[in-house]
């Protein structure tokens, strides 16, 4: 069997085909939900690579709302004292999440962390893997948006006792 295919009107679903694939995100939610931003350089502001994958990041939020849940991550690596890492984590955290609020995504949907040293990705043991260590990590999910809290229902009125009746009640008592 052969199939053949005209050219007749080929352009035209074609130039439709792919104005359609130009509308496509470039990432689905499982190439995100897990993401690792570094900081190879040991500060804390964001350079181009790691603007970039926040603006990749940040148009799947935007075409997908149900994405409702951000949890930030930031690290750093063992030179210097534990307190300076621990700032240095938290600013390297508190700018990814500045990033996403001045984008419009509502501090509800954030939690930041940060923990210094504590959690290396590989060994410290030289200047390349000390770079690794200095990172924010991106968890993405999709939680439940919480009902409005249910209102109590009214007291039930108290039963309403015919005069009769209340005057045998109180001679049973």
């Amino acid at each position: 069997m052969e199939v053949r295919l005209l050219p007749v009107n080929f352009n035209k679903a074609y130039n439709d085909y792919l104005a359609c694939t130009t509308k496509l995100l470039p990432v689905n939610f499982d190439q995100i939900k897990n993401a690792q931003l570094a900081f190879p350089g040991g500060g804390t502001a964001l350079d181009e690579m790691g603007r970039a994958r926040l603006e990749i990041i940040l148009d799947y939020l935007k075409a997908d709302p149900s994405v409702n849940h951000i949890e930030i991550d930031g690290h750093s690596d063992n030179a210097g004292n534990r307190l300076t890492n621990r700032d240095l984590s938290r600013r390297r955290a508190l700018a990814v999440f500045d990033y996403f609020k001045a984008n419009g995504i509502p501090e509800s949907h954030m939690v930041m962390r940060f923990h210094g040293e504590r959690y290396p990705l590989v060994p410290n043991s030289n200047e390349a893997n000390r770079a690794k260590n200095r990172r924010v990590t991106l968890a993405l999910s999709r939680e439940a948006e919480a009902p409005p809290p249910a209102e109590a229902p009214a007291a039930a009125p108290a039963p309403i006792i015919p005069e009769a009746d209340k005057a045998t009640q109180g001679a049973a008592s």
